[in-house]
């Protein structure tokens, strides 16, 4: 029930987050809603960590809180929003060095991924493919080894070969000493083998 509750507010959020929009004028309504929304689910998610610090433990111990990453991207996201909320009271009277700091609202955004945690299904997924990065970085080197190969190849086969001629009628025109004949430009084109680096596939 405690995680459903936590859930339901952790959506809640979510709704309030994408509700933001750069043109919200500062004193009106919806920007009043929007901050102080910010800071009571600022203050249920402290409370939610408090009580989970208390149950578990902090850090001695088994099962403690700072031995789970998920509760440790949990706190690291609550502790985030609290030095938020501090930076904005801090620069409302026009602290420019702390209105930097403001920055750090981005960092808001990242409050869905506690959704994670709390669903078995996405943990296990997103826990797959932490797990999978390193078997897909070999694969990656592998391609990267044939992208080479084959790059090395093209430049043997094709380098200079993909010039053409601009003008107004090129249809008589055959090479470069043709082009230059006629008054018209000589140029390469944009995606060429002339070297390593135009062969690669991005």
């Amino acid at each position: 029930m405690f995680d459903h509750i936590i859930l339901l507010f952790i959506f809640l959020n979510c709704i309030t987050i994408a509700l933001e929009r750069p043109d919200i004028q500062t004193h009106s309504t919806e920007r009043v809603f929007l901050s102080v929304s910010n800071h009571i689910f600022t203050v249920i998610f402290i409370a939610e960590m408090t009580v989970k610090v208390v149950a578990q433990g902090l850090y001695s111990g088994e099962a403690v809180y700072l031995k789970s990453s998920w509760n440790v991207l949990d706190g690291l996201l609550v502790f985030v929003s609290l030095l938020d909320i501090l930076v904005s009271i801090a620069s409302a009277g026009g602290n420019r060095i702390l209105g930097i700091l403001r920055v750090l609202r981005l960092l808001r955004t990242l409050r869905p991924l506690r959704v994670i945690s709390r669903a078995p299904g996405l943990k296990l997924v997103v826990e797959t493919l932490i797990t999978s990065l390193r078997p897909i970085g070999n694969i990656v080197l592998i391609c990267c080894g044939f992208f080479i190969v084959f790059g090395i190849l093209g430049v043997q086969l094709f380098k200079g070969k993909f010039f053409h001629c601009e003008g107004a009628d090129v249809r008589n025109v055959t090479n470069r000493t043709d082009c230059l004949r006629a008054g018209y430009r000589w140029t390469r084109r944009k995606y060429n083998f002339d070297n390593l680096g135009q062969t690669s596939p991005v």
